[in-house]
This record gives structure tokens, C-alpha cells and sequence, in this order.
């Protein structure tokens, strides 16, 4: 033994959850036993050992009956020592502490004269000062103690011939060491992360003050393999480190198109090699495909880490004259009375139906009106506008990418309508006649959704009323024959 006392500010003996009860039901006795080494047994005569637990860091938990006096302990390597008095009396629900020599060293107590230093003995941190009986074995031993910028070193021997009946102390003087720092300025790209000391101290850049010397840091990112990077600090000056970014994992995208020349792009700008393997940062990616005359298509690829992405892309040709559409128009119409017209329709499949209004623009001749009662007086000079409504089908025929033809078939409906030029009475406003026409709308589209059209019809006029057919034998005015409409179409 070296040493045994009362700690008597100690109550684990007395709390719940740590105190223990013999077999009288009285609150035992606690010893703490200090060891370098595990696996000791005890042996306490006829009161018996109450209990033993050895998962204490540097320490055995031993349970006694109150007035124990004596104890055997047994080791399997380092023997017996029988009949060990114990040099005060020993009460229920109190804690002792027992420094167990197992002849290797001795017991030292290692304090500083800053508090809390961080204490590392032979290169093992092992606190914060004052360490209580640190078991040392026999050589010479190396303390150095830290705390922010003061700092200290102690080297001595643990000798055999020390007084092993009570502990040393070593004090380790520590001094302000702040002429031997530089401020550090750790700088990464990609908002890495650095890290020192095996520690995450930030990311993209990591400003400090470290003793001069020489460090690493490692930086790290999702995705990447890490990269580290030495540096030396030089005390009382500006330390600015450039890190290794971590190197990207890569993989491969083989991308193959039709027809081959088309372009891909990634982040709007960015080329890739077409039927040829691309090497990218693992991640996902937006493709556009686009080539003159085809439809540009945009598909996301995830390039996996060492694995090739392999796909085929077939574009489709632009449908300039398109099979499936809505569209609206205007145009101008060339007839006997010509006009401006509005068209609106739809494609389903090639089917085209079509509805459209033409309002007049262009007069008929003058024409003037007298009495029937046989004396032929004059009563008014007229002239008239055309107005057309009509419904049209036909069939979308595609002749090349770019130029289509609608044969066409329907029937409208002309109304007249009058403007009194001299006089004061307007006569036979509101006339009309139905048509029947046959013709062809001719399309070319210089580019997607939009249509120059030519529309030359015959229009056959299979019912007058009566005022009509009057206009027709005075005047300009025609019921039916050829026309044209000749304009811009717009599509959906």
C-alpha cells in the first residue's frame, strides 16, 4: 500500500444510485481503490465483501461492512498481500480512497500554475491540472501543460528508491508564450470543409491564431475524395494557406445521338462531346439537345461515381405544317368586291375546319334607283360593300418539311350592304346569297407556328334572293366566281 484516508468530502458512499447496503441492511462503507491495473480480488474475513465493480476509470469500487478492519487482496500477476490493516476505522456510508503500489512506479500528483491547463504526460493528454495521484512507472517522464497561450514543460524521474509512503507532486511553472503565435487565415474553394485536428473548424475559410510550427488541415466536401495540405505558421506575422480543394468524384456520360451532329449542352453553355465519353463531377445534369430543324429536347442524367452513363437521344423533325393544331389568321380577300378577312380553326389529324368573316372594303358601282309604277322617277344613288361569313373543310396534305396544301370545300354567305351616295331612301341593304366553294389553301412556314397562306377558291352561288339577283344585273356586284385569299396564320 502507499496510502489510505477518508475522503470526507466524498458522499458517494451515501447517494442513491451509488450506494450500497450490507446484509444488516446497513449503508456500507466505500474504498477506492487507485490502480494502474484491473483484476484484483478480496478476501475480508468473516464480514464478507458486500460487493466489487472494476469499470471505474483507474479505479475498483470495493463495498465493506461497517468496522471492517483488515483486508487480503489477490492478483494473478502481481500476488498476495494478506492481512492489510487499515490505519483508521472504517464507518458505514462514508468513502475511502486506497493507493494500491503494484512495484512498477510510484503515484505523482501533477499540478500548474494556471488552473485547468491541459495536461499531456509522454505525448498522452490525460486532464485538466491538478492530476491527483497519476500512477508513473520508474524512467524519466515528459509533462507539458497548456492552457490558451500559456504553456509549460517538466521532465523528471520516477526512481525506486523514491519515498513510496506518500506521492509526489510535480508544479509545472508555465509562462505566456504570445511572441511564439501568428495569426492563421485558411482559405478553400467550393465552401469546403477544413478540418484540424481531426476536428470540423469551418468551411470555405477558417481564420485562427496558432504557436509557430508546422500543421496540416484536411479539407472534405460530399461527393469528393478528401485532400490535405501542410503549412508552416511563422510567430508575429500574417499566415495566409491556400488549401487543396478535395478532388470531385467522376464518372463518365456517353451520350449518342440522331442525327450525330446534333449539339448537347449542359449549364446552358457548356459542350458535350457527342458518341465520345465525357468525364464529369459526380452530380445530376440537364441536357439540352437541339439541332436546325429538329425539336430540342432537354433530358437529366445523374453521372455516378467510376460508372459510364450511356443513353441514345433520336430527334424528331420540327412539323412545320402540323398534323395537330389551333390556329387563327388574317388575310386579304381579292374578288369583285374585295375585303379584309379573319379566319379561325383547327387541325385534328389533318382534318382542317375552318370559319371566317370578311368585311368589306372595296365599293360596288353606283347605282340608282327609280319608281316601278311605269314613270321612272328617281329616288336614290347606292353603292354596296360585300360581307362574307363561311365554314370550310378540308384535308391537310404535308408536300415537303415546310410547304403544305388544304384541299378545301364549303359554303358562306354574302350579304350586301347599302350607303346612300344621293338622295334619301337606301334600297335592297341586307341582300344576300349562298355559295358553294371549292378550292385549296397553299401553306409554307418560314418557321415554327407560323404560316404564310394563299387560299384561291371558286365560289358556285346556288340561291339569290330577289333583291340580290337585281344588284347583280345593275351593277358590278357577282353572285359566286373566282376569289382569293392571300395572308398570315398563326398556330398552336
Amino acid at each position: 500500500m502507499v496510502g489510505f484516508r477518508l475522503l470526507e468530502n466524498d458522499l458517494t458512499a451515501n447517494t442513491h444510485g451509488t450506494s450500497k447496503k450490507d446484509g444488516n441492511g446497513e449503508t456500507a462503507a466505500l474504498i477506492k481503490i487507485v490502480s494502474p491495473e484491473k483484476g484484483f480480488r478480496f478476501q475480508n474475513g468473516s464480514l464478507g465483501i458486500v460487493g466489487t465493480e472494476q469499470d471505474h476509470v483507474g479505479e475498483t469500487w470495493l463495498y465493506l461492512p461497517r468496522r471492517s478492519q483488515k483486508l487480503t487482496i489477490m492478483h494473478p500477476k502481481f500476488g498476495v498481500k494478506r492481512d492489510y490493516y487499515f490505519p483508521i476505522p472504517i464507518d458505514g456510508a462514508k468513502t475511502y480512497e486506497m493507493l494500491l503500489d503494484i512495484g512498477t512506479g510510484r503515484y505523482v500528483t501533477i499540478t500548474a500554475n494556471r488552473a485547468n491547463a491541459d495536461v499531456t504526460i509522454d505525448g498522452e493528454y490525460v486532464g485538466k491540472a491538478p492530476i491527483y495521484n497519476r500512477y508513473m512507472n520508474f524512467g524519466t517522464h515528459t509533462v507539458f501543460a497548456r492552457n490558451d497561450r500559456w504553456e509549460g514543460t517538466l521532465e523528471f524521474d520516477v526512481l525506486p528508491n523514491d519515498d513510496k509512503t506518500k506521492g509526489q507532486v510535480k508544479n509545472i511553472m508555465m509562462r505566456d508564450m504570445s511572441d511564439h503565435y501568428g495569426e492563421v487565415i485558411v482559405s478553400v474553394d467550393n465552401d469546403a470543409e477544413i478540418y484540424f485536428n481531426n476536428r470540423l473548424m469551418a468551411s470555405g475559410t477558417w481564420r485562427t491564431e496558432l504557436r509557430e510550427g508546422n500543421y496540416y488541415v484536411e479539407t472534405k466536401k460530399a461527393d469528393c475524395d478528401s485532400a490535405r495540405t501542410s503549412f508552416t505558421v511563422v510567430a508575429q506575422k500574417k499566415n495566409e494557406i491556400k488549401a487543396n480543394a478535395p478532388a470531385p468524384h467522376i464518372g463518365w456520360l456517353r451520350l449518342v445521338t440522331s442525327p450525330s451532329d446534333a449539339t448537347a449542352l449542359y449549364y446552358g453553355n457548356r459542350r458535350l462531346s457527342v458518341e465520345e465519353s465525357n468525364l464529369l463531377p459526380v452530380g445530376t445534369y440537364q441536357v439540352d439537345f437541339s439541332k436546325k430543324g429538329y425539336v430540342t429536347r432537354s433530358i437529366d442524367y445523374t453521372v455516378a461515381h467510376n460508372a459510364t452513363t450511356t443513353d441514345t437521344i433520336k430527334l424528331e423533325r420540327i412539323k412545320y405544317v402540323k398534323p395537330l393544331a389551333f390556329y387563327f389568321g388574317v388575310a386579304y380577300t381579292v374578288r369583285s368586291l374585295s375585303g379584309a378577312t379573319g379566319i379561325i380553326g383547327t387541325v385534328i389529324k389533318g382534318h382542317d375546319i375552318q370559319a371566317y368573316y370578311t368585311f368589306g372594303m372595296t365599293s360596288s358601282s353606283l347605282i340608282n334607283c327609280y319608281t316601278n309604277d311605269g314613270n321612272d322617277n328617281y329616288l336614290s344613288t347606292i353603292s354596296f360593300k360585300q360581307n362574307s361569313f363561311g365554314l370550310k373543310y378540308g384535308y391537310q396534305i404535308n408536300l415537303m418539311d415546310k410547304v403544305g396544301m388544304t384541299p378545301q370545300i364549303g359554303v358562306n354567305i354574302d350579304r350586301l350592304t347599302g350607303k346612300v351616295e344621293k338622295g334619301t331612301n337606301l334600297y335592297a341593304n341586307g341582300a344576300s346569297a349562298t355559295c358553294v366553294s371549292i378550292g385549296a389553301k397553299l401553306l409554307y412556314a418560314p418557321v415554327q407556328n407560323f404560316y404564310l397562306f394563299a387560299a384561291p377558291e371558286f365560289n358556285i352561288a346556288v340561291q339569290k334572293d330577289e333583291n340580290y339577283q337585281k344588284l347583280v344585273d345593275a351593277s358590278n356586284i357577282t353572285a359566286g366566281g373566282f376569289a382569293a385569299n392571300i395572308g398570315i396564320i398563326v398556330n398552336f
